[in-house]
């Protein structure tokens, strides 16, 4: 088969898409297999066909695309492209752009998971200074605040007090005036969470994840330890229940565990492997190249 790898991002950036890990597992099943870079797609409509280009050159016949949204603005400038790419007759792995534009916004994913009923840590959504200190003497410190979109763990603080507190939203104000995220800080997690890694409405792989010393964030592409974990049959019902909400065949779900039962804090389109292959022994790239093979 004749695989594409649609990234986001420029080369420069492409680092935490391990595309490198799915270059090699697809050459090792036989494939071939191509880089494509989001922002070098150009596309052209005449009389209603639509024509593909990267780099200017007509874009190659693929079996399949998988979709890497290694990307961290606003998700509507990236919609067009999936939506074209698949007029103009390819097939995408991931290439839902409704269910990517919500994985890369945190607030519609919380107002998504309640919705749903998906447990989740005690949250608000606040539009200035005023507004987020409320919410957050409501919700009690410490607190986890989060910009609406960030991936790898950017735009993710923690606030000790209302004195630490206000400084950070008062700067996001300035910045974007974006609303902001407030999450309840759950001290008996540990500074850890859960990294659930689905394949095709399956899971395949998952790890817990321990911050780096002096750090409340666990993700390992900012220094997160992962080991091998066995989730508690709760863990798994709440991660498939919470992954079926997306129409995506790649999906990351993290969870804590709290004392009363196990929450969920976040789902990624793009979520990162390496550290999960290195603490299970698992093919994850392997298995997302099955599951790109399976859906031709």
């Amino acid at each position: 088969m004749k695989i594409g790898i649609l990234i986001a991002s420029l080369p420069k950036d492409e680092k935490y898409t391990n595309a490198d890990r799915l270059v090699e597992a697809s050459e090792k099943r036989g494939h071939e297999i191509v880089k494509i870079y989001e922002p070098s797609l150009s596309f052209t409509i005449k009389d209603g066909d639509i024509s593909a280009f990267h780099d200017g050159e007509p874009l190659l016949d693929f079996d399949i695309l998988i979709y890497r949204p290694n990307f961290i603005e606003e998700p509507g400038i990236h919609s067009h492209n999936l939506q074209l790419l698949k007029r103009a007759g390819y097939k995408i792995v991931n290439g839902d752009e409704g269910a990517v534009a919500t994985t890369k916004n945190k607030l519609a994913q919380h107002v998504l998971f309640s919705e749903n009923n998906i447990p989740m840590p005690r949250w608000a959504i606040a539009n200035g200074p005023v507004a987020a200190r409320k919410s957050a003497d409501e919700i009690g410190y410490p607190v986890i605040i989060k910009t609406a979109f960030g991936t790898f763990g950017t735009g993710v603080f923690y606030a000790e007090n209302s004195e630490t507190f206000l400084p950070i939203v008062e700067y996001l104000n300035i910045r974007d005036g974006n609303p902001v995220l407030i999450e309840e800080f759950v001290n008996e997690a540990d500074r850890k969470d859960l990294r659930v890694f689905i394949v095709g409405g399956k899971i395949i792989a998952s790890m817990e994840r321990t911050a780096r010393p002096g750090d409340v964030r666990a993700n390992a592409s900012i220094g997160g330890v992962g080991h091998a974990i066995k989730l508690s049959p709760e863990e798994e019902r709440l991660a498939i229940r919470t992954a079926n909400l997306f129409d995506l065949q790649i999906l990351g779900v993290d969870i804590i565990r709290s004392n009363k039962r196990p929450l969920v804090i976040e789902v990624n389109s793009n979520p990162g492997f390496k550290e999960l292959e290195k603490a299970t022994d698992i093919d994850v790239a392997g298995t997302i190249i099955e599951q790109a093979v399976s859906c031709f």
